[in-house]
């Protein structure tokens, strides 16, 4: 595994740290370490079946793994590769991995998971530079394209893909439908017509084009309903203070006021106390779309 002292700042990134607490709550209640959307065809949607939910999704990806005419195995970079659980069961088939991840702790996590098979660059996206001018035949973005501008992942997964090499991303976009407030749309990533323009510009022949947003919105509501329980336990912690604690509940609200201006007090208190973040709210705003792409012949 490499690493690089210039990237500290990237790796104590928003973005990083908020992996790495979605890590450790993911594995909390599945047993397991995926950071991404479910998959819920079929299944009944509750933290049960979470697990199964998030294992049907990574299932449902590999449909789109480039098919090979020999036995040959595919040199694969998994752009923003969380924990390393995607890699873990491509490493099983039998394909070359490397990942790059903004998250020591992801990249440790990587590490493991893979039994040290993966290479792991433990950097953004933006700063990875293979070494030996590395090709690569699939570069993978599964939920990791929209942290990234669309014509920097699209241009540099273009310059790293081998001949016959191509790009799938499965990620959420944003529909043209526009919103208004400071309390943010569940969902997220670039625009989809931005997206499609990109591919344009780019010349890349779309391959396969899918949309999967009703099969992945029930975990937005998953997402809602473990918010709201956090809500209520604070809520219940705020009563018992009143009565047993008043001064010391006093000094936090001072505390919480000065760490917190009042628009990011407003966009907590939405999360946790109001269901703002439903699985219709999450249709209307977004398109969940697979891309499998290639580069127009020439």
């Amino acid at each position: 595994m490499t690493t690089n002292s210039k990237n500290k700042k990237s790796q104590e990134s928003s973005r990083a740290v908020g992996l790495d607490i979605a890590l450790r709550v993911v594995s909390f209640i599945t047993g397991k370490e995926h950071l991404h959307y479910g998959y819920w065809k079929g299944l009944d949607v509750n933290l049960e079946n979470l697990g199964k939910a998030q294992e049907a999704y990574t299932q449902y990806l590999f449909k789109y793994l480039p098919r090979q005419k020999t036995n040959k195995k595919l040199r694969i970079l998994d752009i923003g590769g969380g924990s390393g659980q995607i890699a873990k069961y491509l490493i099983d088939l039998g394909h070359q991995v490397t990942i790059v991840i903004p998250s020591c702790i992801l990249a440790e996590r990587a590490e493991k998971n893979t039994k040290g098979k993966a290479k792991i660059h433990p950097i953004t996206f933006e700063e990875y530079t293979p070494k030996k001018n590395i090709k690569f035949d699939l570069c993978l973005y599964a939920e990791s394209f929209q942290y990234i501008p669309v014509k920097i992942a699209l241009q540099k997964a273009i310059h790293l893909l081998s001949e016959d090499g191509e790009i799938l991303i499965a990620d959420c976009f944003r529909s043209a439908q526009k919103h208004t407030g400071i309390f943010r749309k569940p969902g997220g990533g670039p625009s989809l017509a931005s997206m499609e323009s990109e591919i344009k510009r780019q010349q890349l022949e779309i391959i396969t084009e899918e949309e999967i947003t009703k099969d992945v919105a029930p975990s937005i509501e998953l997402e809602q309903q473990f918010y709201n329980i956090i809500g209520f336990s604070i809520n219940r912690l705020i009563r018992s203070l009143k009565t047993t604690r008043p001064m010391s509940l006093r000094f936090l609200g001072i505390l919480y006021k000065l760490l917190l201006s009042k628009r990011r007090r407003l966009r907590l208190e939405n999360r946790l106390f109001e269901n703002t973040r439903s699985k219709d709210l999450f249709l209307k705003y977004n398109h969940y779309m697979i891309f499998k792409l290639k580069p127009l012949q020439k």
